[in-house]
């Protein structure tokens, strides 16, 4: 009876955890068919933009869970709208890619999100916000998508187009035209080109236009779609540089009636150019004034320069006051949009301005001059500081070997007295053998010594190693004779260690060093770990500090003083 109710909690808890992995199966299996339509929108961006929108447009947006998911898919619907001709006046759609991609996308696809912001702002007319969002997306490196670069090199061109800087429009059109080509995009490279032709003749500049002109007659040959996109410029062209025949037979061969508004009045202006000035009026007067300021500016130039080549100065006259009052209320939108941007702005200021810009440039090259003093004068400061150095240096140097000399020498002075001590000790009788021996081997070795010292040849203290060598294998009994050793050529110095309480094998371990090894090679030589606990023993026992001298320089003196 007990175990029912756990039965029936056990059961509800497995239903549980099923709905749970269910719903995580679900979930999956929905984010993953719309990773696949997204992907299948993707994939049909390019060739085929209304069918990408259609699949996009079938995505439950309900299904996007992921803040990555979200900024996907409002790319990909921006780029479908924009490649529709859909223009967007809101960020409804961009605004989670806004939010994500910049910090968190690839580069390409932060240059896509920048793209289509600007691309947003311009079709709501604010220029300087959308050319901001261009230069964000100028500025992103390592981009791979040479497509959608290209498209934003002559977006941001039109843009320059707007604010009168033709040089920047024309070299934005022919970056766009190489990356076009380069990826056999060659309607858009022929198009891009036709743009660039316009500006370089807008701007005079015939050298460059005769080159890009030559480019593009080649691409028409060999792709002959994309001719439509170079003939207003070679109407420009012709009729801007070439010669009256030329002109003439480039009038007869097209059509008034193929034309744009704009290669009408290039027609107008190119009859007016070899004289005939009744076709030239004609075309102009049947033109139509578009609601496009800048193409008003346009009609109102050809019209006064026809008019005037017609000898009728007072409609001329007319004309080009018109000119002047549609320039005027151009300049002033130009300002109320804030089209020029800061650069534009900056180039267009008031002789005030430039004053004031000429004493901050006094001004700086005054600061500058005074930092390029300080650094000149810090420079010869520190090289003098530095030669200072090198020669205190050099002198603590001098002073540092003169003092290893005076210490060679008595050290070789103190080898020589202890030599001639041993050998008055080996011709008193009465030692024993081992105290014999060791005084002979002590005596073979100081003179080993004095001669590497004398001579700077080591090989007089080739005795010395091997003879290292051959104790280091019987450490006691070496240093058990080096200790009787001692003790028959300084007996005070032995008598004094023994009447301070050391010990023999502490005697032994101040004999290393009165032998005339160092710290380091008293250590390597006895091999214990104890080394510096016997040390500071000893220190102790002498009543010497832990720090007051070396202990070998100590034991040295100590032994020459009895």
């Amino acid at each position: 009876m007990n175990k029912l109710p756990y039965l029936h909690i056990s059961h509800w808890i497995l239903v549980l955890v099923m709905v749970f992995v269910i719903g995580i199966v679900v979930s999956c299996s929905h984010n993953s068919a719309v990773d696949r339509q997204m992907t299948t929108a993707e994939n049909l961006m390019a060739q085929h933009p209304d069918s990408a929108l259609s699949v996009l447009d079938g995505i439950d947006t309900k299904l996007l869970g992921t803040k990555a998911e979200k900024a996907r898919y409002a790319l990909l619907m921006s780029q479908a709208l924009d490649k529709n001709y859909i223009d967007a006046t809101n960020f409804d759609v961009l605004q989670p890619t806004i939010d994500y991609y910049p910090d968190n996308g690839t580069p390409d696809k932060k240059l896509k999100t920048y793209y289509y912001q600007g691309r947003i702002y311009q079709n709501k007319c604010d220029y300087d916000n959308a050319m901001l969002s261009f230069i964000n997306a100028r500025e992103v490196e390592n981009i791979t998508d040479t497509l959608a670069l290209a498209h934003l090199l002559v977006a941001q061109g039109t843009l320059y187009f707007r604010q009168y800087k033709t040089a920047n429009f024309v070299a934005n059109n022919l970056s766009a035209a190489k990356l076009y080509g380069t990826i056999g995009k060659h309607i858009l490279e022929i198009k891009s080109y036709g743009n660039a032709l316009s500006g370089a003749i807008q701007a005079d500049e015939k050298a460059k236009s005769d080159s890009i002109k030559n480019i593009c007659l080649e691409l028409t040959t060999k792709y002959p779609n994309g001719i439509d996109y170079f003939i207003s410029p070679y109407i420009s062209y012709t009729i801007e540089y070439g010669s009256d025949d030329e002109i003439r037979d480039m009038l007869q061969t097209m059509k008034p009636e193929d034309l744009t508004e704009a290669d009408i009045l290039n027609f107008a202006y190119g009859y007016s150019k070899i004289g005939d000035n009744k076709s030239a009026l004609s075309l102009i007067e049947n033109a139509e004034v578009r609601p496009f300021l800048s193409d008003t500016l346009k009609y109102f130039a050809v019209k006064s320069d026809i008019l005037e080549r017609a000898e009728l100065h007072a409609d001329a006259l007319h004309a080009y006051k018109e000119y002047n009052r549609n320039l005027e209320k151009y300049h002033s939108q130009l300002f109320e949009q804030d089209l020029l941007f800061a650069e534009k702005r900056h180039s267009l200021e008031t002789a005030t301005l430039k004053e004031k810009a000429e004493k901050e440039r006094i001004i700086w090259m005054s600061i500058g001059g005074f930092l390029l003093l300080g650094i000149i004068i810090g420079f010869i400061y520190f090289r003098l500081r530095i030669s200072r150095s090198k020669r205190i240096i050099a002198e603590n140097e001098n002073q540092r070997l003169q003092l290893e000399k005076d210490n060679l020498n008595l050290q070789i002075s103190q080898i020589e007295a202890e030599c001639d001590n041993l050998k008055q000790i080996l011709n008193n009788s009465g030692l024993s053998e081992p105290a014999s021996k060791a005084i002979k081997e002590r005596i073979q070795l100081l003179n080993g010594l004095v001669a590497a010292h004398i001579t700077s040849n080591d090989a007089y203290s080739k005795p010395y190693s091997e003879w290292i060598k051959t104790i280091s294998e019987d450490r006691e009994k070496f240093m058990n004779s080096t200790r009787l050793a001692f003790k028959a050529s300084h007996p005070r110095f032995i008598d004094y260690l023994e009447k301070h309480g050391l010990t023999e094998d502490e005697i032994n371990y101040l004999c290393l060093y009165a032998l005339g090894m160092k710290g380091k090679e008293v250590g390597n030589y006895i091999q214990l770990k104890r080394h510096y606990n016997i040390s500071s023993e000893i220190r102790a026992k002498l009543g010497l500090d832990e720090h007051q001298t070396n202990l070998g320089i100590y034991v040295r003196k100590l032994m020459t003083s009895f």
